[in-house]
């Protein structure tokens, strides 16, 4: 078995039971109460391109950019298992690129960026870079949504360590969390460590990583957003629409130019 193959195995085991297809029937419904209903969408940060697949299924075409060759070739797996047929749309285009870089020559309705791709990005200048990626792709009157970590509930239920258990008839993954917290950066290291067993050889591969969050204030953001040529439209709690709380780890925001 490769090391692509474990960590595939590995990650599509993760995130087996996480709600792509509510958190996207949220996004769209965000994006309906403020008049729009994109044909179109550029998914920043796209991932394996779960979101992105999950808006093909409702009719949209999605060009999805991500900086990970191993999460673009997972999506890639995923969507060439599929028939073409089965859609009204092309299936999503899944490109490698940065998304505080990427020039595509062509707009989009909306764009989003979810997952917390925004608290992927460390400092103001990557956060401003990814909003001005956002800005440069949308056809007029477009919209762009975004979620983070929200800073108020990371400082309100304190990053600690965490172990997580999960496991199928072939494999068993036990995944240990540590996070360093960098509190004069606002920032987040947590390190992973992933021990996953197959099952049916008994062999066990070991996977670190280490993934920097960056954790966000709204008046930080609502000054990124100004600043990229933009006007805040709506901010709520994640999978909700009231503002966010202390409890909301996660948060999201809606603007447009």
């Amino acid at each position: 078995m490769t090391v692509f193959a474990d960590y595939a195995r590995y990650y599509n085991l993760l995130y087996r039971e996480k709600d792509y297809a509510g958190e996207t029937a949220f996004v769209l419904d965000v994006l309906n109460k403020h008049g729009c209903s994109p044909e179109t969408v550029l998914d920043l940060g796209c991932g394996t391109g779960r979101h992105a697949l999950e808006m093909a299924k409702q009719g949209i075409a999605v060009t999805g950019v991500d900086m990970s060759d191993t999460m673009l070739a997972l999506g890639h797996e995923t969507i060439n298992c599929l028939d073409p047929a089965a859609f009204s749309v092309p299936l999503p285009e899944l490109r490698n690129g940065d998304a505080r870089t990427a020039r595509l020559d062509k707009t989009f309705d909306a764009v989003v960026s979810l997952f917390h791709v925004m608290s992927y990005q460390n400092t103001e200048e990557d956060a401003l870079a990814v909003m001005e990626t956002a800005r440069m792709h949308m056809k007029p009157g477009g919209f762009f949504l975004f979620d983070f970590w929200h800073g108020p509930g990371v400082l309100t239920d304190l990053p600690a360590a965490r172990e997580k258990l999960i496991e199928d008839s072939v494999s068993r993954v036990v995944r240990k969390a540590s996070p360093v917290h960098r509190v004069c950066d606002n920032v987040v290291e947590v390190h992973y460590n992933v021990a996953l067993t197959d099952k049916t050889t008994g062999r066990e591969t070991v996977l670190k990583e280490c993934h920097n969050m960056r954790y966000w204030f709204l008046p930080e953001l609502r000054y990124l957003a100004k600043q990229a040529g933009f006007r805040i439209v709506h901010e709520g709690g994640w999978m909700h629409n009231e503002a966010p709380a202390l409890e909301d780890w996660n948060a999201w925001i809606l603007v447009q130019p």
